[in-house]
């Protein structure tokens, strides 16, 4: 029972919040309302001037340490985790664009007059884009993983270290305060009961779309060979139930290795998985664009073009590779992205910050399914078109 509240820890002080605010909210102080509100924008621009700092060691460190001598092994790799990544964000968006404005169950929302103000604010400059970061961490990881320089690669991870503490330390325990202002603000805008009422039919959304998606890929892979198809899910299953549990796909890494050994044939295709199981989150991907458009049409904004979506969809794919191996890492690295390409307000990012943690549970075992699926196709992938079978005694990384 105790490992089960720890590993739920963040969704439930999240829903904690939404339940006490919800009932007690019209209780509350405004000043203290304010207050807290203040203190959430102040948190958000903490975070957004820090962030092109974590994002460029991110990916600095990430795609720096990647072995140069399996430089096709990698390439390959890194091309169907983009191609992937893209094509569900694109799919899960266009499903969304298309189809959410229609069923009727988002509902917009009408702002109250009465808006929450916060009690003070200050702001900080941006001495870097996010856009820079993203790119220069790419363009200096693929140099350093071409190098290979020993003392480079030291102070990426020196870098690493440094950003993934201040998430973990820093942040990620100060969360649940800087989702509390917001909510807050929802609360006393009017907005929370309206948005929350609506979004339990986005998750099955979510899951309906999404798990077909990758069992078809996953029968692709196979030949649609029905038998080794039911086997390969059997052994896909405890990585998915870890995955429920610890809602983390890092930690479910050796139980997806174990399923991928069993499920293929060459001894090379595991050393994809380490390569990919914090980049290749397609659950990931299908949940956080269908929320987006979701947000987008509850708060009365103009769906995006589709171009301007593909636009969205490029750098969200991009800032999929800084991604933090921590809770709500998924959704801090592309908040920036959400706020430039989708206009996202304040108030959004935080709702969809809240839904990420929220729909996590179910997402991840998600991603693992997509993890196995995409151990599959990459044998198959390397084999086809590099011609190589049996080209290593072990995963090259």
């Amino acid at each position: 029972m105790r490992k089960f509240l720890s590993d739920f820890k963040m969704p439930l002080i999240l829903i904690t919040e939404i339940i006490v605010c919800l009932i007690f909210g019209d209780f509350i102080p405004l000043s203290i309302k304010s207050a807290l509100y203040a203190v959430s924008l102040n948190l958000k621009e903490i975070l957004l001037f820090v962030l092109p700092f974590v994002i460029f060691s991110f990916l600095l460190n990430s795609i720096g340490i990647l072995k140069k001598g399996a430089f096709s092994f990698v390439a390959l790799a890194f091309s169907m985790v983009v191609i992937s990544n893209f094509t569900a964000t694109v799919f899960g968006g266009f499903l969304g664009i298309f189809t959410l404005g229609s069923l009727g169950f988002i509902e917009k929302i009408t702002l109250s007059q009465d808006v929450l103000s916060p009690l003070w604010s200050f702001d900080l400059p941006q001495l870097i884009s996010n856009d820079a970061a993203l790119f220069s961490g790419l363009v200096a990881g693929v140099v350093l993983s071409l190098t290979g320089h020993q003392k480079s690669q030291d102070v990426a991870q020196k870098l690493y270290n440094g950003s993934f503490f201040f998430l973990k330390r820093c942040f990620i325990p100060v969360l649940p305060i800087f989702i509390l202002g917001f909510i807050l603000k929802m609360q006393h805008d009017g907005l929370l009961t309206s948005v929350f009422k609506h979004y339990l039919p986005i998750a099955i959304l979510i899951i309906l779309v999404s798990v077909p998606y990758i069992l078809t890929l996953f029968a692709l892979a196979l030949g649609f060979n029905k038998a080794r198809w039911v086997q390969g899910l059997k052994n896909l299953v405890p990585g998915m139930l870890i995955g429920f549990t610890t809602m983390s796909s890092a930690s479910t890494m050796p139980l997806v290795i174990d399923a991928v050994e069993k499920n293929t044939t060459e001894p090379f295709t595991p050393g994809v998985v380490p390569v990919s199981i914090n980049t290749h989150l397609v659950g990931d991907c299908f949940s956080m664009s269908i929320q987006a458009i979701a947000i987008l049409i509850s708060f009365g904004y103009d769906l995006p073009s589709l171009p301007d979506f593909l636009l969205f969809a490029v750098f969200f794919v991009i800032a999929r590779f800084a991604v933090a191996g921590v809770p709500g890492g998924g959704v801090l690295m592309t908040l920036p992205v959400f706020e430039k390409y989708l206009g996202f307000s304040g108030e959004m990012l935080s709702l969809i910050t809240a839904l990420y943690i929220l729909f996590d549970p179910l997402i991840t075992p998600v991603n693992v399914l997509g993890h196995g699926t995409f151990a599959q196709l990459f044998e198959k992938l390397y084999k086809k078109v590099l011609g190589r079978k049996s080209a290593v005694s072990k995963p090259p990384l």
